[in-house]
């Protein structure tokens, strides 16, 4: 089996013109349309996102040194 792979989205009236002329050729074609999902994974909002995302400081620390300081 080989494969044709059109990277474009082409009109209907372009493919059945593909698939009759292949047709004529007396070639056996079809057409698959892949539609592929990727799905996305959730990953849940860090209050130690940004500024500290590469140190070792978490938001619990974070909350504890505000409310430490002097107003």
């Amino acid at each position: 089996m080989q494969q044709l792979i059109l990277k474009n989205d082409i009109s209907k009236s372009k493919m059945e013109a593909l698939i009759y002329f292949l047709k004529s050729w007396d070639i056996e074609a079809e057409v698959k349309t892949n539609t592929e999902v990727i799905a996305k994974k959730k990953i849940g909002f860090s209050l130690s996102a940004g500024l500290w995302k590469d140190n070792s400081i978490d938001a619990n620390e974070l909350r504890k040194k505000a409310w430490n300081k002097n107003v």
